[in-house]
Formats: structure tokens, C-alpha cells, sequence
């Protein structure tokens, strides 16, 4: 369940740009410990990153170098 949970937040991320877990909550109704476990998958596999805007969390997805040029 936690890599299907992790592929619902990537495609959200992918559709939506950098979110604060509490964004992530609501529009996927997901508990708290589920999208951690879940950030914490990404995060594993490198396919997010963290930073602060404002003093809030934010993730969002790393940008791949084929990324940039498509």
C-alpha cells in the first residue's frame, strides 16, 4: 500500500507543484502516517525534495535532467 499511496502523491506532485503535507492530506484524504510513510518512499528513491517557503514545508518533485530539455 505505501508504494501505491507514494505513486498517488508523485502524480499529484507531477499535476499540481510543490504542496505542504497538509495540501497532500486534503486532497488525497490520506492520515498523516500514511503520506509520511509515503514522502519517506520518494524520498528513498530520490524522486522528491523538501524546502521552505515562508516557514512552511513544501515538497515537490526533483527535476530530472531530461526534465529540462523536453
Amino acid at each position: 500500500d505505501i508504494g501505491i499511496n507514494a505513486g498517488t502523491i508523485w502524480k499529484l506532485l507531477s499535476q499540481r507543484g510543490n504542496l505542504t503535507v497538509r495540501e497532500i492530506g486534503e486532497l488525497t484524504h490520506y492520515k498523516d502516517s500514511l503520506i509520511m510513510l509515503a514522502l519517506g518512499w520518494l524520498s528513498r528513491e530520490s524522486k522528491i525534495e523538501f524546502s521552505t517557503t515562508n516557514g512552511e514545508l513544501k515538497i515537490g518533485l526533483k527535476q530530472v535532467v531530461s526534465d529540462l530539455y523536453y
